[in-house]
């Protein structure tokens, strides 16, 4: 190879090698610029968020530059603070997130912020402002943001404020009443109901005939009652009673107008059943229970709106109503009552709402509820007698199950009957002392309910089905079965009354007052 072609292979070598370390010098110098931005991004100082207020001051100068300060609040702190150029003042509105720098200029501009604090609106000024409180009762005056300036706010609406709690930003949508009404139709019918036959009729002439018969109760100015309380010993079928009411409610057929004839769009309406958990009404928080119970009556004023007849049912009314000043609870009844009556009183000009309450306790109710103009009728559901207490067995002995062949299923509830409501040691649970220090034997039947007349059969029904299993073919329920369910009830309740308050539990069951039970061996 010659020297000349040496030195032009070395030539190239040095030009290939010269392309590749500027290839990495601009590499280098790439990841340099890089860095450098990534650095500056960091060192960048934090912005600060804040809620814009008003636009203070704001004018253009010869030069077309804008020149412009805004009042704005960041956590408790309020301040007045430079708009940057960049920024067009006349978009700030009030109640939307801005950002701050680190030299306190407003550089960014944002919508409002969609969450926060919850406040309860309790009053509405005439200058916009809103009276909210918190949860504790606690009441602010605040303003509202810009995009609330033509909103329509009501009382008891709930609203979100900024931090500062000075500002309402946004307005909830109205608190969903689901969890505390249930408006369904139960399956539950009158038929269904055993030993009843005077309290249904009752419950019916006060709800049923004053849709039904608008024209006639016109007619002789008479007033349909604005509310039924049923009352008794638990496990007797107040509820059961409620749901009937329900159901025939939802089969339709009302003279709306009152003018004595049913067209047909009347024959299609049907009623509304609202059943209110009687117990979750009560809250804790100052006003919460109040504004529950407006919102239940609210619905109900809805429903009636339409046209159609309204039952409120409360269920364990004494949970709610109890009497004013009793000290028996926290003494939330001083506002819930008063509540409760204001808004039943408001059902007088409603037509169509009606208010059916249900309770083992009525000593308990506060005498207000009770006073006629109110609870007008009141029916008491008590325990069944022989008679009654055959009529509910009847439901649940019926002839379509498995009997002996010689034995009909009426001949089996009144046998069983009999049994339950034997007064001899047999059926003997305890002995109680009353007031006037006398004892006195308690029997089984004292104390028996339509609950445990079903639970009895039950009990027998179970035996029979393990003795199907058992052998592998239908068993009969007999005598022996029955009178073996009644044994284990008894030994159950006569068990139980070891352990009972003898006072608290007279009241429950109303009887009379009790001082001291003793067992029997």
């Amino acid at each position: 190879m010659s020297e000349a072609e040496d030195l032009a292979a070395l030539n190239d070598r040095l030009m290939a090698r010269n392309h590749a370390l500027a290839e990495a010098l601009s590499r280098a110098g790439k990841e340099l610029t890089r860095a450098k931005s990534q650095l500056a991004q960091l060192a960048q100082p934090p912005l600060t968020f804040a809620t814009m207020v008003k636009v203070d001051a704001s004018h253009v100068d010869e030069d077309g530059v804008q020149h412009a300060s805004a009042e704005v609040i960041s956590g408790t702190r309020r301040m007045v603070v430079p708009v940057a150029s960049n920024v067009n003042a006349a978009r700030l509105t009030s109640g939307a997130t801005v950002m701050l720098n680190e030299k306190l200029v407003l550089v960014e501009h944002h919508d409002s912020d969609t969450v926060g604090q919850v406040r309860v609106v309790k009053e509405c000024l005439d200058d916009g402002r809103l009276l909210v409180s918190d949860a504790s009762g606690n009441p602010v005056l605040i303003r509202r943001s810009g995009g609330m300036a033509h909103v329509t706010v009501s009382q008891g609406d709930r609203v979100i404020v900024d931090p500062s709690v000075r500002m309402a930003l946004d307005v909830l949508p109205v608190e969903g009443d689901k969890d505390l009404v249930l408006e369904e139709t139960p399956d539950v019918t009158f038929a269904d109901i055993g030993g009843l036959d005077t309290e249904i009729g009752r419950i019916k002439d006060a709800v049923q005939l004053p849709f039904q018969h608008r024209a006639l109760f016109r007619r002789y100015d008479l007033k349909p009652p604005k509310g039924v309380l049923l009352y008794g010993p638990p496990g007797n079928g107040k509820t059961m009673i409620a749901k009937a009411v329900a159901n025939a409610l939802c089969e339709g057929g009302y003279d709306m107008d009152g003018d004595g004839a049913m067209t047909d769009a009347e024959r299609k309406v049907t009623g509304v059943f609202l059943s209110v958990k009687g117990p979750e009404l009560l809250n804790k928080y100052v006003g919460e229970s109040e504004r529950l119970i407006r919102l239940i009556f609210q619905r109900a004023r809805e429903r009636a709106a339409e046209g159609r007849p309204v039952v409120v049912f409360i269920d364990e009314m004494d949970s709610l109503l109890r009497t004013r000043g009793s000290g028996v609870s926290s003494d939330v009844e001083t506002t819930i009552v008063p509540q409760f009556l204001a808004e039943l009183d408001g059902v007088e000009s409603l037509d169509n709402v009606m208010v059916i309450g249900a309770s083992n306790r009525v000593d308990m109710i506060d005498p207000a509820v009770l006073r006629p103009g109110r609870l007008d009728v009141k029916i008491r559901v008590g325990r069944p007698g022989p008679e009654q207490a055959v009529a509910i067995v009847d439901h649940y002995l019926t002839d379509d199950l498995p009997l002996d062949p010689d034995v009909d299923a009426h001949t089996l509830s009144t046998v069983l009957v009999q049994d339950i409501f034997a007064t001899n040691e047999r059926r003997h649970i305890c002995d109680v002392q009353g007031e006037n220090g006398q004892w006195s034997a308690l029997f089984l039947a004292d104390v028996v309910s339509g609950a445990m007349l079903k639970n009895i059969v039950d009990r027998a029904k179970t035996k029979a089905v393990k003795q199907s299993i058992e052998t592998g073919e239908d068993v009969a329920l007999t005598v022996s079965l029955l009178a073996a369910a009644v044994e284990e009830e008894y030994e159950e309740t006569r068990d139980s009354m070891a352990d009972v308050d003898p006072e608290q539990w007279a009241r429950v069951n109303g009887m009379d007052p009790i001082r001291r039970v003793r067992a029997v061996s």
